[in-house]
């Protein structure tokens, strides 16, 4: 009973940056929480990240290498990884924007094109 009350229960950092009038995928991102929140199935986030352009954008992550110019080690390493856990998660409607889209389904299968250059790191993400 104690926990029902909404002015004593911490609010997450995640819903902290859902609350502000413009946000981008990548501050989500970069909030260490966001994974969790995500398993606990955060309504506002999911009802974010289920979104077309940002299923996109996640995917990218995981199976595009960086730009030359766009490698900073957030490009490089943190975004494909937390992108990856967020697919891992399995939530149902942003699988369900992945599968029932063909042109995103096409970027991810882009990845086992012969001619696509493939790092480690990358391939994981892509077999998880």
């Amino acid at each position: 009973m104690f926990w029902k009350l909404a002015s004593l229960s911490a609010s997450s950092p995640v819903d902290s940056i859902l609350d502000k009038e413009n946000y981008t995928l990548e501050e989500l991102l970069d909030e260490e929480e966001i994974i969790q929140e995500c398993k606990a199935l955060n309504s506002r986030l999911i009802h974010f990240l289920r979104d077309k352009a940002q299923v996109e954008q996640l995917l990218r992550y995981v199976v595009e290498e960086p730009e030359e110019d766009d490698a900073d080690s957030k490009r490089a390493f943190k975004y494909p990884f937390v992108s990856c856990e967020i697919f891992t998660c399995e939530i149902e409607v942003i699988l369900k924007t992945l599968v029932e889209d063909d042109k995103l389904m096409d970027l991810l299968f882009s990845f086992l094109e012969p001619s696509r250059p493939h790092s480690a790191l990358l391939a994981g993400y892509f077999g998880k």
